[in-house]
């Protein structure tokens, strides 16, 4: 059996509404909230659990744009690869990456 691929990360900036506070993708009662607004809130708890080339299977490893094809190896196609990539590059510094075995059998 398949272990699903994970991926748990906050989103870099909160969507803050004057109707409904910061509840993002809330909308209640058919009640439309076009008041929308943007802050920008700097991304610190990110942890991404996927399958990549290289790295450890025991505990987390921190990733950054310096080390991503050191620790991970360079999987341009590779959905999970991609995840991380994508987070480092919209700014955030560094991610926690845990790495799960392959599909045996």
């Amino acid at each position: 059996m398949a272990l699903p691929i994970i991926h748990l990360i906050k989103e870099i900036s909160m969507n803050t509404t004057q109707i409904l506070g910061e509840a993002p993708g809330i909308q209640y009662q058919k009640k439309t909230d076009k008041t929308e607004t943007k802050t920008n809130q700097s991304l610190t708890d990110t942890i991404i659990i996927g399958r990549f080339m290289r790295g450890r299977f025991d505990t987390p490893m921190t990733i950054h744009k310096g080390n991503i094809r050191g620790e991970l190896g360079y999987e341009p196609n590779n959905p999970d690869y991609i995840c991380v990539r994508d987070a480092l590059e919209r700014g955030v510094p560094s991610v926690q990456v845990l790495r799960v075995p392959p599909n045996v059998g």
